[in-house]
């Protein structure tokens, strides 16, 4: 399989998601590889990684990266977000949670 590094936002539609954005940084055959990105301090019990800025220039509010990465088809994702972006504080942190992923 050809795996190949990303480095985008797009809307993950699948029902567990719901909608919400996801920043994929890899692309393996059919799956995308992401970090889910949300305004909610905690999900399911679950502390979320504060990010320094929002990666989405028009929204003000303080997002969370999900302390964990997660594998999901491309037919769930929506179009590639275009001028969203991660500061250099925040690539840190996510390449963190990608070391982590099994």
């Amino acid at each position: 399989m050809c795996i190949k590094r990303r480095n985008e936002f797009r809307i993950n539609n699948s029902k567990k998601s719901k909608g919400h954005p996801a920043y994929i940084y890899k692309k393996d055959g059919n799956n995308y590889f992401f970090i889910g990105i949300t305004h909610s301090e905690i999900t399911q019990k679950t502390k979320n990684i504060k990010l320094d800025k929002n990666p989405n220039k028009e929204d003000y509010r303080t997002s969370f990266a999900r302390p964990f990465a997660t594998k999901e088809d491309i037919s769930k994702f929506g179009p590639k977000k275009k001028r969203w972006k991660l500061s250099r504080k925040d690539k840190k942190k996510m390449k963190k949670i990608r070391k982590n992923f099994r």
